[in-house]
């Protein structure tokens, strides 16, 4: 097959079965996405965040200027930034964009697929369908009692009202969203690796590579988002170590019993409780087998 037909064939594709990653902040998100781009189909890079951008009003994330929103998409994707801006000024919105960029991504990378993961995607899941019709998605799971001890570690969403919104927001959407992706546990995913990459990989349809279970650290996206932006998260330092099981019940030693009653009592005023318990009963369960 010819250069041209065989990129045409590799567009088409991407266009139509790209896989969408989401999920509460600190529940997996990143390993996930990490451990699909081994797959040999599979290209998977940082965040974009394209449901913040602003497209009509030439607007970035956090009002930032679009240009400079595509110059860093151009760096996370290792595309040139003339190439970028050429992409951004045929598309008509952020989504087109971020499909030519990913496209492009994936296509140097010899893949005929990407893998997009933001954690608020599971959150604009009908804005996926709508945009990217057969699109699949993976919402993956947490212990909520880990990710507020994760989130507390990092300073970020920090007390028992903020965490119990958020957590609210994203369940209650995967809650919604449920008939049309594939949930996930963080805890099957460090535990029982193969047994739950084997589960994502058929439901995205592709087949069957063992080194998807297996991750032995990756820094390039620490070192790449360090140079772009002079700092980068705890999750993308975790993401340089190999795969470990050592952070689940971390909420044990930094989370006292009486918050932990406090947060369950604001979900389930929230009308979640139950939703609360079935996720760390789960948590349990895959400790335990």
């Amino acid at each position: 097959m010819a250069d041209g037909a065989r990129n045409q064939e590799r567009q088409f594709r991407m266009t139509t079965k790209p896989i969408f990653i989401g999920g509460l902040f600190k529940s997996g998100t990143s390993l996930l996405r990490a451990m699909l781009g081994q797959h040999s189909h599979i290209a998977a890079g940082l965040e974009t965040y394209w449901f913040e951008v602003d497209w009509d009003a030439r607007l970035g994330r956090d009002e930032e200027p679009l240009a400079d929103y595509v110059e860093r998409m151009a760096g996370f994707f290792d595309i040139e930034i003339e190439w970028a801006h050429s992409a951004a000024e045929k598309a008509e919105s952020a989504s087109a964009f971020v499909t030519s960029i990913l496209n492009e991504f994936a296509i140097r990378q010899g893949k005929p697929r990407w893998a997009e993961k933001t954690p608020g995607n599971i959150l604009h899941v009908s804005r996926i369908k709508e945009n990217w019709p057969g699109a699949k998605i993976i919402h993956i799971i947490r212990d909520p009692r880990d990710v507020y001890a994760s989130l507390r570690q990092a300073k970020k969403w920090d007390s028992v009202e903020m965490f119990g919104n958020l957590w609210c927001d994203f369940m209650g959407a995967g809650a919604r969203a449920a008939s049309v992706v594939h949930e996930m546990r963080y805890e099957d995913l460090t535990l029982n690796p193969e047994e739950c990459m084997r589960k994502a990989i058929q439901f995205v349809g592709e087949p069957w590579e063992p080194g998807v279970a297996e991750f032995s650290g990756r820094s390039e996206d620490y070192d790449k988002v360090m140079t772009l932006s002079g700092h980068a998260s705890s999750t993308l330092d975790r993401l340089r170590h190999p795969l470990t099981n050592n952070r689940i019940g971390i909420w044990r030693d930094l989370i006292a019993a009486d918050e932990l009653k406090s947060l369950r009592d604001f979900v389930a005023d929230c009308g979640l409780g139950d939703a609360y318990d079935q996720v760390t009963e789960a948590a349990v369960t895959s400790t335990s087998r």
